[in-house]
């Protein structure tokens, strides 16, 4: 048996799926059974990566369960209306996302953002008695209602949480000052509010820095003190400065002997070496 990557249909989270005893293609339907209960997911390819979810293939997408996905957003859309009255009643500070039913119907699923923690229990009891199904409240924060409900970013493309990224890694203010870049948190922040996603892309290319002294210190070159003012590594060259003279060196005329070494250790763990470290789930600007 095989196991696929798919996404699921409520939070467009990528999951992996075991158990495939069927030949399905990219773009496909199927039916899994998660801790959500059975559900369609949207199959994105194969997958020869280790399982790290508990999500089970059941079969593929038929009619029957297309048809009931169908009623179920329909009747989730009616829920959804009812509940943003029922939170507006209630007077509750919290921001109504989506609302979501799987395949078995079962539940009813309220996803929401807020700043604070909301007692909601007398807003449940309340939609119980018109839904008559179990419900669970879902608060999620700032970047997974961006992945949740899509977004254009600044580069005036999809997303990458809700367009192709696994996982959300964490980006620090840190990997700003490692890739040059000035330290401006409107170009810098997603429309989560929170560090762009891509700022860890470009980090491998970057890592060197790492290694070198930190712009601004006096360095050795030649037998002369020199002051290191800026470090390129994409183009492999250090600027370092005397007496107002500047000068251009090749970056492997500072480094040390066997520094690959040191560089490796600072791609298996990067937070070693990071100087600040800033959560992504944090704003710009907000220290652990």
């Amino acid at each position: 048996m095989l196991h696929i990557k798919a996404r699921y249909q409520d939070t467009r989270k990528i999951i992996e799926v075991d158990g495939v005893r069927e030949d399905v293609q990219r773009g496909e339907l199927v039916v899994v059974n998660s801790e959500k209960g059975e559900e369609l997911v949207e199959v994105l390819g194969y997958s020869k990566e280790e399982l790290s979810s508990k999500v089970t293939f059941l079969r593929k997408a038929t009619e029957e369960d297309k048809r009931k996905a169908q009623e179920n957003e329909e009747r989730a859309k009616e829920f959804h209306e009812l509940c943003k009255r029922k939170i507006k009643e209630h007077n509750l500070e919290m921001k109504l996302l989506k609302t979501y039913i799987p395949l078995d119907g079962s539940k009813v699923f309220f996803y929401y953002t807020a700043e604070q923690r909301v007692d909601f229990r007398a807003l449940v009891r309340d939609l119980a008695k018109s839904i008559k199904r179990r419900i669970e409240m879902r608060q999620i924060g700032v970047r997974d209602a961006v992945q949740m409900m899509g977004w254009l970013g600044n580069c005036g493309n999809d997303v990458c949480c809700a367009k192709f990224a696994e996982k959300m890694d964490s980006v620090y203010v840190h990997d700003i000052h490692l890739q040059n870049l000035p330290l401006s948190p409107s170009k810098f922040t997603g429309p989560c509010g929170r560090l762009l996603c891509c700022l860890a892309y470009e980090r491998e290319n970057y890592l060197i820095k790492e290694i070198l002294p930190d712009v601004g210190t006096s360095i050795c070159y030649k037998g002369s003190e020199y002051n290191l003012i800026f470090v390129e590594p994409l183009r492999g060259y250090a600027l370092l400065e005397k007496e107002g003279k500047k000068i251009e060196v090749p970056l492997r005329d500072l480094l040390p002997n066997h520094y690959e070494r040191a560089l490796e250790h600072c791609r298996v763990c990067p937070a070693c070496c990071r100087k600040v470290n800033i959560d992504h789930e944090a704003p710009v600007g907000a220290t652990e």
